[in-house]
């Protein structure tokens, strides 16, 4: 994670560029009326106050998690403290006390985000687990559940927690890597950082993601990972034109510079032709791109 954000953004679902305009305001979706509130209503004092219950929420959840003797608090964390901040947050978090086959699958999906079996699934498990660990008698770990129940069903977005760190997850086939938007409550609560809460509460407030698997497509949050995508084409597209520049300018430069005479006796003597020089200034622009990358 960035150590300067509290936020971390994998697998490209949204934009950083994008989490800037977001936190202006100007961009789509960012209004008073998109949160279902009021046009009299400013959206900024819906988030200092939700910013003045989260922590007075915190408080008490650090003293029940003191007193909670657990080996992983799950009740706690859902009961005293995630289920409250969801609320916060427009949600209406049910419990799903029976799991959901899929496929021959088990999914033991602990929320939907409201009552109703289309409803967006919300998984919350114990904050003494980590979002990536298997405990116990579950057969994958939070994020693996959710991920694999996306894939799996007709759901595009979810939300999974252990009450420290937040995460948003698409559908995706891409399993090599894992792909999520995350923020770490914990670390921003204890270092009192409030514009990250801001950008949480209009990234994770329950008007972001669908109404049901029917409007998926049309949803927030899809809207903003698919603007994500046409600027990356937009960026590929101007990535092209600058490596068909940099092949003309270095394959000319290198045959032209007094000190290749070697490299201008092959092409003439026919020993390098044009396809393989091509190939050569090509390999060695995109060492230069992948570099400049890591």
């Amino acid at each position: 994670m960035n150590t300067a954000t509290a936020y971390q953004i994998e697998g490209n679902l949204i934009g950083f560029d994008l989490t800037t305009e977001l936190i202006s305001g100007d961009f789509k979706g960012q209004t008073s009326p998109d949160f279902k509130l009021e046009k009299t209503q400013k959206l900024e004092d819906e988030i200092a106050i939700a910013w003045g219950y989260a922590k007075a929420y915190w408080t008490e959840f650090q003293v029940k998690l003191a007193q909670d003797k657990t080996d992983t608090a799950t009740s706690t964390t859902r009961e005293i403290w995630a289920v409250r901040l969801l609320k916060l947050l427009g949600y209406e978090p049910t419990y799903q006390a029976k799991a959901e086959i899929v496929e021959g699958q088990t999914f033991a999906i602990s929320h939907r985000a409201e009552p109703g079996e289309d409803k967006p699934p919300v998984h919350i498990i114990g904050s003494r687990l980590k979002l990536e660990q298997r405990a116990g008698t579950p057969r994958l770990s939070a994020h693996a559940l959710m991920q694999e129940y996306l894939n799996c069903t007709e759901h595009l977005w979810g939300v999974i927690t252990n009450g420290l760190q937040w995460r948003l997850l698409r559908d995706c086939s891409l399993m090599t890597r894992l792909s999520y938007i995350e923020f770490d409550l914990e670390q921003i609560l204890k270092n009192e950082n409030y514009a990250e809460f801001g950008l949480f509460y209009r990234l994770f407030h329950r008007t972001r993601l669908p109404e049901g698997m029917d409007d998926c497509d049309k949803c927030l949050l899809e809207f903003y990972h698919q603007q994500t995508l046409q600027q990356g084409g937009r960026v590929r597209d101007r990535l092209r034109d600058g490596v068909e520049e940099a092949l003309k300018i270095l394959g000319t430069g290198f045959l032209q510079h007094h000190k290749n005479q070697f490299l201008r006796d092959k092409v003439a003597q026919g020993e390098l032709c044009e396809k393989d020089y091509y190939r050569q200034l090509l390999l060695l622009i995109y060492r230069l791109l992948f570099l400049m990358v890591a």
